[in-house]
């Protein structure tokens, strides 16, 4: 299983001059999910099209659940908070990410402005969800095959057909009236407590390796330290502070594996003040001390 505690993304996807990536994902033995797809919740700035080979997932986009299954097709909007479950070992799915920046056009055409524009500043979102069965289903599926086809392949000019692709798949959504104002897509989610995550998430993420208490997390909403852990434990399944040692605790095992740094510095640079608090708290948690996990894993 592959937990990746970091919740806002900040990979780079493609190059500078073909900035699409397409990738793959099977499970089972000899793959990195050998029990089954993971990813942990999180969001990013790119737009994410997913397409179901095998099996059925588990989708949760914006604290609401789905479940697809071979066929089916999932897009991201930028910002989206989602997770992705596979049920089994035994599934297959393809994705191609991408900045929708690379859409934007310089003249101000009604594509433009209708549709590409929103799109971009967040202004407009496409629906999530395309279960086989659908006419806008039936409309997207070839057009996404071809594209993870094109993308893959990367022969001569590939990159172009992509981009002419991807507008074609948005095309086919505009036309058929399925765009929706942020504003109402909103109204749909609770959008407000998802705001609220992400802004607790971001402020640990950038100040993990300083001290940081329960009442500094409420500042960044703001509210009280009862509302925070409730709202908090909700979504994540763990009090803030718990999520917090969490993932300074993922952030020392990096340190662990890529560095020499001694086990002080590293607590210190997690943001632990007491070395002694943080052997307990790692052994607690990754089930063996810094060293022993240090000597597992440079020993591969």
């Amino acid at each position: 299983m592959n937990q990746d505690i970091s919740l806002k993304e900040n990979i780079h996807y493609g190059t500078k001059e073909h900035p699409i990536s397409r990738l793959h994902f099977d499970t089972g033995a000899g793959t990195p999910y050998p029990e089954y797809f993971f990813v942990a919740r999180h969001w990013h700035h790119y737009m994410e099209i997913l397409y179901i080979e095998k099996g059925s997932f588990e989708f949760e986009i914006n604290l609401q659940s789905f479940t697809l299954s071979q066929g089916d097709i999932c897009i991201l909007n930028p910002g989206d908070l989602h997770q992705i479950k596979g049920n089994s070992s035994d599934t297959k799915h393809n994705v191609i990410l991408f900045d929708p920046c690379i859409l934007d056009f310089s003249y101000e055409d009604e594509m433009q402005e209708k549709c590409i524009r929103p799109l971009i500043n967040q202004l407009a979102l496409l629906p999530n969800i395309y279960h086989c069965g659908s006419s806008i289903h039936a409309a997207l599926s070839p057009k996404i095959k071809a594209l993870m086809d094109t993308a893959a392949e990367m022969d001569y000019g590939w990159y172009m057909t992509s981009k002419l692709l991807i507008l074609d798949i948005i095309s086919s959504i505009y036309t058929a009236n399925l765009m929706q104002s942020v504003q109402n897509a909103h109204a749909q989610t609770n959008q407000k407590k998802i705001q609220n995550y992400k802004s607790v998430i971001s402020y640990m993420e950038h100040n993990y390796n300083q001290p940081v208490t329960l009442q500094d997390l409420a500042d960044t909403i703001p509210c009280n330290s009862q509302y925070l852990c409730r709202f908090f434990k909700d979504i994540a399944g763990v009090s803030p502070i718990q999520y917090l040692l969490n993932y300074r605790i993922q952030k020392a095992c990096i340190l662990l594996e890529t560095t020499n740094n001694p086990v002080l510095d590293i607590a210190l640079d997690c943001g632990f003040e007491n070395v002694s608090y943080f052997i307990r708290k790692f052994k607690e948690i990754m089930c063996c001390t810094p060293k022993a996990y240090r000597n597992k894993h440079t020993q591969r």
